[in-house]
C-alpha cells in the first residue's frame, strides 16, 4: 500500500503537469485530467485518469475505494483536460450492475485494455462478458458527456 501511495503522491502531480503542457501528446491519447467539485465542501479536485472516447462520451474506470467519483453520483458538472484542451461536461458515476454493463462496453470499444484488467478475450480479441463481470468487482464506471461540437457552434453563433 505504501508503494501505491508514493506513486500517487509523486506520479499524479507529474502527470498533471505533463497533461497541461504542450508535451501532453506523450500521454493524452489514453490519459486526461478530470476536475470534480466536492458536493459538501465546494473544493475542486483534479486527478489524472485513463479514458476511452466514443464520440461525445468519455468512459473512465476507477476503483471504488477512490473518492473523487463519489461527487458524480446522480450526475454533476465536470471539467476535463482532453488532448490539451479544456472541456466541460456532465459526469455520472455508475456502480454495481450498471458499472458492469458500462465496463463491458468500454472494453468492447478498446479491447487492448482487457489484459490490463485481467479480462479474458475470445479468438477475435473481444472481451468475454463473464470475465469482465469478475474484473468489474470493486470498480466504478464514470461516463462524461461532452457537448456536441455542432451544439457548441450553434450556441456561439446565437450569442
Amino acid at each position: 500500500m505504501a508503494k501505491l501511495n508514493l506513486t500517487l503522491l509523486v506520479g499524479n502531480p507529474l502527470l498533471k503537469l505533463l497533461l497541461r503542457s504542450r508535451w501532453h501528446w506523450n500521454a493524452s491519447e489514453e490519459l486526461m485530467l478530470i476536475t470534480v467539485t466536492g458536493r459538501k465542501t465546494g473544493k475542486r479536485y483534479t486527478t489524472p485518469v485513463n479514458y476511452v472516447q466514443d464520440g461525445n462520451l468519455l468512459s473512465v474506470l476507477t476503483h471504488a475505494h477512490r473518492t473523487w467519483w463519489r461527487n458524480l453520483r446522480g450526475g454533476a458538472p465536470v471539467e476535463v483536460v482532453l488532448r490539451g484542451r479544456k472541456e466541460k461536461g456532465i459526469g455520472v458515476a455508475y456502480e454495481g450492475a450498471a458499472a458492469v454493463d458500462r465496463f463491458y462496453r468500454h472494453l468492447q470499444l478498446v479491447p487492448k485494455f482487457a489484459p490490463l484488467f485481467d479480462v479474458e478475450v475470445d479468438a477475435d480479441g473481444q472481451p468475454l462478458r463473464a470475465s469482465a463481470e469478475k474484473a468489474a468487482t470493486g470498480k466504478v464506471m464514470v461516463e462524461i458527456e461532452l457537448p456536441a461540437e455542432d451544439w457548441e457552434i450553434e450556441e456561439d453563433t446565437a450569442a
